[in-house]
């Protein structure tokens, strides 16, 4: 694994920082995650099960020094540390970059924030919606679905798109070490990463004062004879050669996108949509056949490239979730081990990764500064699914 040897302390909660240590995970990297103290037995590590996969989980109270103590320990062995508390947290905890790095020069610690670490908004607490909204995501969907109101995605688009930049500033920075031996402060901001996505449309109003005036692209959608719901660029015509043929109207002309729109509709709408699907395929011509989510995980390509994966799980006995889409060399990576209960770890991290002797690490969950969760979990391994 690309990262086998790399330990991560993992300080998140919500979606967006343990979304981007499980990725870090799948790419080989030990990845020990600090839990809140649980409130009850059985409780989960914070976050989805899915984006937990392949990492440990201890729980530390960080309102005690001891707990502090031992967060300041795990931190001066970690290669990088990911988190998102509100900024100035850790700071006041004795446990923010500049304390840490002093202990740990090459340490690379990435913060993910709503508004970024600095300026007037850095004080804002904020989700995924907040971005949606404030970095003009929301307006473009409403031009872009002609609505009344703004539009909400279905899924939290910020914060995977934070959970992505920051992936990629840590494995910058950990290069960045590698050449100078020096750890970086990382600040990724779910504001910044929204409007980073629109990069393509945001130019227009960067540069020109008739962006209102702008509607962005669609993809047309065009209906089958038995109900199906395709989406189709007819782009060059290079391409339109392939659509009109693949349709069965190989001599059929389009001047512009405008022109092609109604033919497609026409043809399509004469045709069952197993037949549109073999007409394009045979073709070359590029389409999508417009899938419900259920629809889509039985889609044939995951099972052959084994994007799902299952793992023991500790609640659920089994947990069947998506794995990377990364390939490297060829091969699949994915989780290792179930997402852990919180504080599932705790004696194994005090003891492995701090060598705390025995009469130590009991001492530490005497004090409440640890706290230790049993786990029912049939043992780590992953198999295709």
């Amino acid at each position: 694994m690309i990262l086998q040897g790399i330990r991560v302390l993992d300080m998140t909660h919500v979606l967006a920082g343990p979304y981007c240590a499980r990725i870090l995970s799948d790419l080989g990297a030990d990845v020990v995650k600090v839990d809140r103290p649980p409130k009850a037995p059985g409780e989960r590590t914070s976050g989805s099960p899915q984006n937990n996969a392949g990492k440990r989980s201890i729980a530390l109270d960080l309102r005690t020094e001891g707990g502090r103590q031992i967060a300041r320990r795990l931190a001066a062995t970690a290669d990088v540390l990911v988190e998102n508390f509100a900024p100035g947290v850790l700071d006041r905890l004795g446990l923010g970059y500049d304390a840490l790095a002093r202990e740990n020069p090459g340490l690379v610690f990435a913060s993910i924030s709503g508004f970024g670490q600095d300026g007037s908004q850095a004080s804002r607490r904020a989700f995924g919606a907040s971005a949606h909204a404030e970095a003009g995501f929301l307006w473009v969907q409403q031009r872009a679905h002609d609505h009344d109101e703004p539009l909400a995605p279905g899924i939290q688009v910020a914060d995977v798109l934070a959970a992505q930049n920051t992936l990629a500033a840590v494995l910058g920075a950990l290069f960045h070490r590698e050449r100078t031996g020096r750890g970086m402060r990382i600040d990724v901001s779910l504001l910044d990463s929204q409007m980073a996505m629109m990069t393509e449309i945001v130019g227009r109003f960067l540069t020109s004062d008739d962006g209102d005036a702008w509607t962005p692209p669609r993809h047309p959608i065009y209906r089958s004879a038995d109900g199906r719901a395709f989406t189709i660029n007819t782009g060059g015509g290079h391409n339109w050669r392939r659509l009109a043929e693949g349709l069965g109207h190989p001599e059929a002309a389009a001047e512009t996108p405008e022109d092609a729109g109604p033919l497609l509709s026409a043809w399509i709408a004469g045709m069952t949509a197993a037949e549109v699907a073999a007409g394009l395929a045979s073709t070359g011509a590029p389409f999508g056949l417009v899938h419900t989510l259920r629809e889509a995980v039985a889609h044939p390509v995951f099972a052959e490239r084994g994007l799902f994966v299952e793992v023991p799980d500790p609640v659920m006995g089994t947990l069947r979730t998506v794995g990377s889409p990364m390939r490297l060399d060829g091969q699949s990576i994915g989780p290792v081990r179930a997402a852990p209960l919180a504080g599932e770890h705790t004696r194994e991290v005090l003891a492995q990764v701090l060598g705390m002797s025995d009469p130590e690490v009991e001492h530490a969950l005497e004090s409440g500064a640890a706290i230790e969760m049993a786990a029912t979990s049939a043992g780590p391994g992953a198999t295709g699914a």
